[in-house]
């Protein structure tokens, strides 16, 4: 830094248009760290770390006047001259291969070996001379003047690395081009030219001896790459619908398999999808309810679903064929949430499966006699999944089935629907006083209790210890409180047989009705359960009717 001491400074059109390009590179790399999805993004970021350091040591190079100063940031750019092509390898490379795992800490070291080295030896070249000739000097006698730099058999030595570096990024993209086609193929091809030109600007510097304001162009042309970055982004939504290793999934698969956008235009298919609507050429774009054979069918069949945001299975009936169809959202997640980017329709024709069953279903009928034996057996196998063994009363399990059913008669009749929870009181005094099998026939007679209470119509589950639940259709709450003033009365009358001698009982109950308490099944459990709280708090052996919703 000594060397730049004494040297003033001057502010051009060159300096401006490299800063220029810093932002933007800025910006860029700023919008590239907030995407959480695409292949090879740490490495882009890296990359376009490289290049703006390139670029700030270029911008110091013109800004500079005194030669000392600009050899100096010259030398200070080659980490960034040797890491941009190093990284915009290792990015190509897993954006092809849809690699989105990070490099390993051993795998960045090394990569970052060869960088550190050629910048040592450019650093030390003051005192071997095999970087910069001793040729290196000015182009002119003004002041501030450019420098012609006279390359040694190190400089050389590392542009063949940075060389090899490109060669490889061209093969990558031009093989990728090559097993393309359509919108991916265009992608490529823009890679293509984004490689090649800062490649070509750097050979015709390197080679030839062609500058731009004095100075190496290849830190102007990424003025060029990073617009052509910004066009690939917005205008052609590069990083939106990647191409995930086509070459390994679409076109390897044995099952036809459709992109579509939003619109419903197939934006991709593989080749087994065109071989099955009999398409070679001009269908990308093409609307799916205008694909031959299968399409109208298949739009129609997916577009009469309910948009859940999972993985759909369904079947599809075209041409006397039958297919099992996936139908998978595409989406990329912003801060304001996922965004619908198009579907993944995946076919499998299932026709001779589908005739198998066919086959199956007449042979079986044959045996209708013991199908229906084995109905009945699955009818009491359920039954006995839906009841509680000790008391007979139905479960937890049978309780929202049976409440969907009543509620929606009652919306359908517009008639109330009553619902209690009950609890017995001291329960737990009861079983560590006398036992749990006292405390089980206790349950069982307070079950035959309630169960003689109710009408055909009501239900009663059991749904913990010594919880119940009442469901009275068709009830309104002075009702419904009135039955339970009776049940709650009667029960506490009268003594229950139990092995160690009759037992008294009660029970508190607290009370919710549809509408009024709640409209669904938790916001009358809610009610119910608040309003037994407080007739337990007030005295137990009480109904409690809860607050309106």
């Amino acid at each position: 830094m000594l060397t730049c001491s004494n040297s003033d400074w001057a502010f051009s059109v060159p300096v401006a248009l490299t800063l220029g390009v810093c932002l933007g590179v800025i910006l860029l790399g700023r919008w590239v760290a907030r995407q959480r999805y695409f292949p090879g993004r740490n490495s882009f970021i890296m990359m376009h770390s490289a290049s703006l350091w390139w670029m700030l040591a270029a911008a110091l190079e013109m800004a500079a006047q005194a030669p000392g100063c600009k050899v100096l940031w010259a030398t200070m750019a080659w980490p960034g001259i040797v890491t941009v092509p190093t990284f915009w390898a290792v990015f190509l490379w897993q954006y092809v291969n849809s690699a989105r795992q990070s490099l390993p800490a051993r795998g960045l070291l090394g990569l970052t070996l060869a960088p550190l080295l050629i910048w040592l030896m450019a650093l030390s070249n003051p005192w071997h001379g095999l970087f910069y000739g001793a040729g290196t000097a000015p182009i002119g006698a003004e002041h501030g003047a450019p420098i012609r730099y006279q390359h040694g058999p190190l400089f050389h030595l590392a542009a063949v690395y940075v060389y090899l570096f490109m060669a490889f990024c061209m093969g990558i993209v031009i093989r990728a081009a090559a097993v393309s086609y359509g919108v991916y193929r265009r992608h490529y091809l823009a890679f293509v030219f984004v490689t090649a030109v800062p490649w070509v600007a750097n050979i015709a510097y390197v080679g030839f001896g062609w500058m731009l304001f004095g100075f190496d162009p290849t830190p102007f042309s990424f003025a060029f790459t990073l617009a052509a970055f910004a066009w690939l982004i917005v205008g052609v939504r590069l990083f939106d619908l990647l191409p995930v290793a086509r070459h390994l999934l679409l076109e390897a698969l044995l099952d036809p398999v459709l992109v579509v956008d939003p619109q419903w235009r197939v934006i991709e298919a593989n080749p087994e999808a065109l071989k099955l609507a009999g398409l070679e050429s001009e269908w990308q774009g093409l609307k799916l309810s205008d694909w031959p054979v299968f399409g109208r069918d298949l739009q129609a069949l997916i577009a009469a679903q309910p948009d859940t945001g999972r993985e759909q299975l369904l079947i599809l009936t075209s041409s006397a064929r039958y297919f099992e169809v996936r139908v998978r959202g595409i989406e990329r997640v912003t801060r304001d949430g996922p965004v619908l980017l198009g579907k993944m329709l995946y076919l499998r024709d299932v026709t001779q499966r589908h005739l198998s069953e066919l086959k199956l279903a007449e042979a079986l009928a044959v045996s209708e006699e013991r199908l229906r034996t084995i109905s009945s057996l699955h009818e009491q196998l359920r039954d006995q999944a839906l009841c509680d063994p000790l008391t007979g009363l139905y479960n937890r399990r049978h309780l929202d089935e049976f409440f969907g059913r009543e509620l929606a008669r009652a919306q359908r009749e517009q008639a109330p629907l009553a619902l209690a929870l009950i609890d017995l009181d001291h329960f737990k005094r009861l079983n560590d006083e006398f036992g749990h099998l006292v405390g089980d026939e206790v349950l069982k007679a307070v079950a035959q209790h309630l169960l003689d209470s109710l009408r055909v119509s009501d239900a009663v589950f059991r749904i913990g210890g010594e919880e119940f639940l009442l469901i009275l259709p068709n009830a309104d709450a002075e009702e419904a409180h009135k039955r339970l003033e009776a049940i709650c009365q009667r029960l506490a009358a009268s003594a229950l047989p139990t092995r160690s001698g009759p037992r008294h009982v009660t029970l508190s109950a607290g009370l919710a009705v549809y509408p009024a308490q709640g409209q669904a099944l938790d916001e009358l459990l809610h009610a119910a359960d608040v309003a037994l709280y407080e007739a337990k708090r007030t005295g137990r052996n009480r109904v409690r009717l809860g607050v309106p919703s």
